[in-house]
């Protein structure tokens, strides 16, 4: 059973990135008051993300990769919720590494089939080497893909997304709006839940009203939302609270 409701941690800027102020133990400490505010909230999904590290690498150093690991597994240890992990950007092998060590139980790739173009350069299709490295390391991480993923210009249409979808073997997808924080088309969601057979995710600029909606028309089955819920760069347990009785 994937989780309904995700919230996403966005960590501050990691060891090796330009912005960088804390050392790992501090960072690991705000990922889990995070973590403890969004299962108090009642959702039953988290993301780790290393939204901090700004400008993002494809692919990213050793230093990120060790920090990630240490700080998901204590997550992972301390909370009772499912646990995403995305290295930004795009990087799916290193996520899919540090999902094997912590034993998390997906993992998000922002552009796993087909390529476009994004502030960091191109994203190249990285479904068939993903999908032999999983398999190397008998990983049972479920694997979440975005569709048409936000912060990037795409080549090809909705119709060939959902079209090729299950050659890239993801187990569910992600509809996101054009930037982190700007809506989801209701459209565009309404079509890939009608086209797809594995669950679909709204994925971008969720709130109460919008995840209502959303559970009012079955457009999606589960919601993920990071910006809505954090006040004062903090996640607030009540911000939770309201999107997950919006949504269930």
């Amino acid at each position: 059973m994937f989780p309904r409701v995700v919230c996403v941690i966005h960590l501050p800027p990691l060891p090796g990135s330009p912005l960088c102020k804390n050392e790992v133990w501090e960072i690991s400490e705000f990922a889990l008051k995070s973590a403890k505010a969004v299962e108090e909230g009642g959702a039953d999904g988290i993301i780790i993300e290393n939204y901090g590290d700004k400008p993002f690498l494809k692919e990213v150093g050793v230093e990120t990769v060790a920090s990630m690991a240490a700080i998901a597994r204590d997550v992972v240890r301390e909370v009772n919720v499912s646990v995403g992990i995305n290295v930004l950007r795009n990087d799916c092998f290193s996520s899919i590494a540090i999902a094997k060590a912590v034993k998390a139980d997906f993992i998000r790739v922002n552009q796993l089939y087909y390529s476009s173009l994004s502030p960091e350069g191109w994203l190249e299709s990285r479904a068939a080497e993903l999908m032999r490295y999983k398999a190397f390391l008998k990983c049972d991480s479920a694997v979440f893909a975005d569709v048409s993923v936000k912060h990037a210009k795409h080549f090809v249409n909705a119709e060939e997304y959902a079209e090729n979808f299950e050659r890239s073997l993801a187990d569910a997808a992600i509809v996101t709006g054009s930037a982190t924080g700007k809506a989801v088309n209701l459209r565009e969601l309404r079509f890939f839940k009608n086209a797809l057979s594995k669950p679909v995710y709204a994925g971008s600029g969720i709130t109460p009203e919008i995840a209502e909606k959303i559970k009012e028309k079955r457009l999606a089955d589960g919601i993920i939302v990071g910006t809505y819920v954090k006040e004062m760069g903090e996640i607030s347990v009540e911000r939770v609270k309201k999107v997950v009785k919006a949504f269930k």
